[in-house]
């Protein structure tokens, strides 16, 4: 491989290989049908050369969109680049695909840089929490969540243990077994709907369940039934309330626990104050049973990735037995430094993912999907709807919808001058779909996958059978 006079200045003291990455680029310029195995293996993060990093981007985003890449192709964007000048003009581009290396090298070199952008961002990481423990102005645990954070982002997937021989690869598998034929999974977490746990078996620890659904669909209601059962059968359970504060998700476990004492109070009454006598002391009964269980909230302030982190590790160690069961609520409002959504959401994902492998125990992570939903005519979720949260989707051990009928024949409702057919015919819909919610298991590596129908009502955030 001829060598490439790099005519500007590198001043970078973070590690880099410019020769691997020009060899790279020019074997991608040449060969484009592997660069999704670069894009697998980190993308334009690979680059520690900015100007590097800004052209694989765009090869990368023409390859996504069916067009052709080739030094040819290429030049015309490479020509508006900042900097193009710097390294010799367009005809850069055509020396990098003259210096390629042969292709069974291309894994090679590719492991190489992926082992320096893991250098880069664990020397950024460290940085930012040098400079966060000299301004002084966060806690240790919120700076050593943040720095464990950046370093499960870097380490590669799979990582945290060595081999595993098959001998004890059996013997996991039987103890799992024999614990469930005996009905003593003690490590299981069942969601207490039984509906969805004929279906699922239970949450295993280091699974990582993504429960997705549209607004209104109940995603927040079911996350929040499923904890509550948990605790109730005393499992510790975190809550990351990121959309809504920990007093608001306080009254929704109030309210379904009135509704179970048959002095049913919704939560919207609760808040206005619209009580009786007696739903207000059914209600004070009622709080002592629900203050008593082994739930612990995260805040919004917890948004951030390593804050999160910090904070799981936190509720681990303060509760008894530790942590069975972690919930967010939602992943999308998680924040990380990534520098665009695709980036941000892959991080958030694999950071999830170590987090439940970390504590051994089952993440559920929340996740909103997107309009695209309610241009259908049938408006049940499906495993597309999450094209935008891909690296999600992928590492996601189960992924479950909430889908709710009645949400959209109530907005079908007929006008008041509509006739008396219209009307009747709506009215035999609504009864049908009323307080009908469908849990759609759509992806189970570990079972099968179907709908669990079960009976919701919102108000009281009560599901039942």
């Amino acid at each position: 491989m001829s060598q490439i006079v790099t005519l500007r200045p590198v001043s970078a003291p973070s590690p880099l290989n410019i020769e691997a990455e020009q060899a790279v680029i020019g074997q991608l310029l040449l060969h484009p049908d592997n660069i999704g195995m670069a894009v697998a293996r980190g993308g334009a993060d690979l680059f520690g050369d900015p100007f590097h990093a800004e052209l694989f981007r765009a090869m990368a985003e023409r390859d996504r969109e069916g067009r052709l890449v080739s030094p040819v192709t290429m030049r015309e964007f490479a020509q508006s680049m900042p900097g193009i000048q710097d390294v010799g003009g367009p005809a850069y581009l055509a020396r990098m695909a003259g210096a390629a290396m042969g292709i069974a090298a291309l894994p090679s070199y590719l492991e190489t840089l992926a082992d320096l952008s893991r250098k880069r961002a664990l020397l950024t990481a460290l940085s930012e929490a040098n400079a966060a423990i000299s301004r002084g102005e966060e806690a240790a645990d919120a700076i050593a969540g943040k720095l464990e954070a950046a370093i499960f982002a870097t380490a590669p997937l799979g990582s945290a243990e060595g081999p595993v021989p098959m001998i004890k690869a059996v013997s996991l598998a039987l103890e799992q077994v024999s614990a469930a034929y005996r009905g003593d999974a003690k490590n299981v977490v069942h969601s207490g709907i039984n509906a969805l746990d004929r279906m699922m078996g239970g949450f295993y620890p280091g699974e990582l369940i993504l429960l997705g659904g549209r607004p209104s669909m109940g995603k927040t209601g079911v996350a929040l039934s499923i904890a509550l059962n948990a605790a109730r059968a005393g499992h510790g359970v975190c809550i990351a309330s990121l959309e809504m504060n920990p007093e608001a998700m306080a009254i929704r476990a109030l309210s379904e626990a009135t509704a179970q004492s048959r002095a049913a109070t919704s939560y919207a009454a609760m808040r206005r104050g619209e009580m009786s006598e007696d739903q207000v002391t059914a209600l004070r009964h009622c709080a002592k049973s629900v203050a008593d269980l082994p739930v612990t909230f995260l805040p919004r302030q917890y948004s951030d990735l390593g804050a999160l982190f910090a904070g799981a590790k936190q509720a681990h160690r303060s509760m008894p037995g530790g942590l069975r069961l972690f919930v967010v609520d939602y992943a999308q409002l998680l924040q990380t430094r990534a520098a665009n959504r695709y980036e941000q959401i892959t991080e958030i994902s694999i950071a999830l993912k170590r987090l439940s492998g970390e504590l051994n125990i089952p993440v559920i992570a929340l996740s909103q999907l997107s309009r695209k939903v309610e241009d259908r005519e049938d408006k049940r979720p499906q495993l597309s709807d999450l094209r935008e949260s891909g690296q999600l989707e992928q590492d996601a051990d189960a992924v479950l919808f909430c889908y709710r009928d009645e949400y959209y024949v109530e907005r079908m409702r007929p006008t008041e001058d509509a006739g008396l057919e219209d009307q009747a015919l709506w009215q035999t819909a609504m009864d049908r779909a009323r307080n009908r919610l469908e849990i759609i298991v759509a992806k189970q590596r570990q079972g099968e996958i179907g709908t669990a129908h079960v009976r919701f009502n919102p108000a009281l955030n009560l599901i039942w059978e």
